[in-house]
């Protein structure tokens, strides 16, 4: 494996978690009270964006757990954000 997949994964998942997050508001209903207790940080997302960039996927077993851990925690602030932006969407009236 190269960095080709690790980019691929990337924009893999910043296309298919706006289109999960609004077709099962389940999901998006459980990440705004997650967020809104605080357990997303806005911090986390340059430095996991770097580490996803920096660690190679060839690296050894620990590498690869921290790049798995980069994915997770980039990917989970993404989606805590983007169903914050659809609540907070949908609650203004934009229509006016």
């Amino acid at each position: 494996m190269n960095s080709e997949v690790k980019t691929d994964i990337f924009f893999a998942g910043l296309l298919l978690i706006p289109i999960l997050i609004l077709a099962i508001p389940y999901i998006k209903n459980k990440l705004v009270t997650l967020s809104k207790t605080k357990y997303f940080s806005i911090i986390s997302l340059p430095i996991s964006a770097y580490l996803i960039y920096d660690i190679s996927i060839e690296s050894n077993v620990f590498g690869l757990i921290g790049l798995c851990v980069a994915y997770i925690v980039f990917f989970s602030t993404y989606a805590a954000s983007i169903s914050l932006l659809a609540v907070a969407t949908k609650s203004e009236d934009l229509a006016q």
